[in-house]
C-alpha cells in the first residue's frame, strides 16, 4: 500500500518567511496539545534517522505518538527544531502534522465535524489567505487530505485530529472523517 507520508506537500510559505518567524515549533506549555503528532510509520522513519524513541508519548488512539517538547528560554520547543538557525532538523521526513502547517485538521467547535482550517497565528497564512495563489494551494491541500490513503491514515491515527482552536479559520469540512472515531475527543 502506498504510504501517504512518502509524498510531501509543497510548502506555500517561502523559506525566508519561515526562517524569520517566531511562531512555529514553539509552545507555551511543555504538554501543549499542539505539539506534533507522528504516526507509527513517521515515528519509525525519524527513529531510523537517529531520533531517540523515548522522545515520543503514545496517544489515546493507540497508534500515534506526540513528540515531547523540551525547555528553551521561557517556552518549549520541538526537539527537532534548532532555534539558533530557525530550522527543522527532520524537515525532509517531518510528519504530516507538520507538513500541513499552516493548515490544521481539527474538530469543529461543536465537535460534530472534522474540519480543515488555516492557523491565523501563522502571519503568512493570515495575510495571504484570500490571494489566488493561497486559494489554489488550499485546493491542493484539500485534495491531498481527502485522498483515500491520507484519509485512511488520519482515521487510523485519529489523534491527528486536534481539538477546536479559535485561532484557526475553518476553510473546509472533511466529510469523510466525520465518523473517524467513535471515541469522545473532549
Amino acid at each position: 500500500m502506498h504510504n501517504p507520508s512518502d509524498k510531501q506537500l509543497q510548502q506555500i510559505i517561502p523559506s525566508e518567511v519561515c526562517f524569520s518567524c517566531d511562531v512555529c515549533c514553539r509552545f507555551l506549555e511543555v504538554d501543549s496539545p499542539l505539539a506534533p503528532i507522528f504516526t507509527e510509520v513517521e515515528k519509525a522513519r525519524v527513529v531510523a534517522a537517529g531520533a531517540d524513541p523515548e522522545l515520543f508519548r503514545p496517544q489515546v488512539d493507540g497508534k500515534s505518538a506526540q513528540i515531547q517538547l523540551k525547555p528553551h528560554d521561557d517556552f518549549y520547543i520541538c526537539p527537532f527544531f534548532e532555534p539558533e538557525m530557525n530550522r527543522c532538523t527532520i524537515y525532509p521526513i517531518r510528519p504530516l502534522d507538520c507538513q500541513l502547517y499552516p493548515f490544521a485538521i481539527m474538530f469543529s467547535e461543536d465537535g460534530n465535524e472534522v474540519v480543515l482550517g488555516v492557523d491565523t497565528l501563522c502571519p503568512f497564512g493570515e495575510e495571504h489567505l484570500e490571494t489566488e495563489v493561497f486559494q489554489q494551494h488550499l485546493r491542493e491541500v484539500i485534495d491531498y487530505v481527502e485522498s483515500e490513503t491520507v484519509t485512511e491514515q488520519i482515521a487510523a491515527n485519529w489523534s491527528l485530529i486536534g481539538d477546536y482552536q479559535d485561532t484557526v479559520i475553518i476553510v473546509h469540512t472533511l466529510a469523510q472523517l466525520r465518523n473517524a472515531t467513535s471515541t469522545p475527543h473532549a
